[in-house]
């Protein structure tokens, strides 16, 4: 009895080590992604994804015409192809790095 709660003590840690261990990798500069997407024109289900870094969104938006055209001779089974790209927009509070003051409250 006392070995199985060794071992399953001993199995959780390591679980636990491990999932510390894995770490997103990262890319910085880039403040854009495309996404595109294969669908099944029927039913609208997404049956793949793949996703691109950009620099920034305006060099995002000129790489979709060129990436439905290399994306299209890969979908299968009468799948189609669509892409969209997203920017990175700061918070509010990023942007405006001044000290707000909430309305109602007063300053010492």
């Amino acid at each position: 009895m006392k070995g199985s709660v060794v071992v399953l003590f001993a199995l959780a840690a390591a679980t636990a080590w491990g999932d510390a261990m894995q770490q997103q990798p990262r890319t910085l500069g880039n403040t854009a992604v495309m996404h595109v997407y294969y669908y099944a024109p029927k039913t609208l289900e997404v049956t793949y994804v793949m996703d691109y870094l950009f620099k920034d969104e305006p060099s995002c938006q000129e790489a979709i015409p060129k990436a439905l055209m290399i994306a299209s001779p890969y979908a299968s089974e009468g799948d189609m192809v669509s892409a969209s790209c997203v920017g990175m927009t700061p918070p509010q509070a990023v942007r405006n790095p001044r000290k707000t003051v909430p309305p109602g409250s007063t300053d010492l």
